[in-house]
């Protein structure tokens, strides 16, 4: 049997100064310059992406508040059409307010020429016949 004998001799590179190779180093600020510039661009793409769907959720929720807004705009008129009935006004004119038709002499016409105020007559009741022909007069026009 053969025996192998390895003498190992020990080599210290303490002294030994390596040199900066050019090439390599180069080419690691290439590979850096490149890999920000796509990490750069998937952030943006990432970015914009994220906006567009902001901007969906955005538009869809000023949809709905078109919608709300169109239905109370509807039920609003329904309200001010109700409340605008002569019918309406001219009951709470007399029961609530105690409004009566004017007598003639009573209603006064305002226009551009000086205001003449004719003198106060005292109000009379008026006879039921005289009421009926006169009601429209508290109707309001439109």
């Amino acid at each position: 049997m053969p025996i192998e004998v390895h003498l190992e001799k020990r080599i210290i590179n303490n002294n030994v100064i390596r040199e900066a190779d050019a090439r390599s180093h180069r080419d690691y600020i290439i590979v850096t310059v490149m890999g920000a510039i796509f990490l750069i661009g998937l952030f943006i793409y990432g970015w914009q992406h994220y906006q567009w769907i902001q901007y969906g959720y955005r538009i869809e929720e000023a949809q709905k508040k078109k919608e709300q807004l169109a239905e109370i705009g509807r039920q609003l008129r329904l309200e001010r059409a109700s409340l605008r009935t002569p019918q309406r006004i001219d009951t709470i004119a007399r029961r609530d307010l105690g409004m009566i038709i004017p007598v003639p002499g009573q209603l006064v016409t305002l226009s551009d020429t000086p205001l003449n105020i004719p003198a106060s007559q005292p109000a009379q009741p008026l006879q039921p016949q005289q009421a009926e022909l006169q009601a429209p007069a508290l109707t309001a026009k439109r």
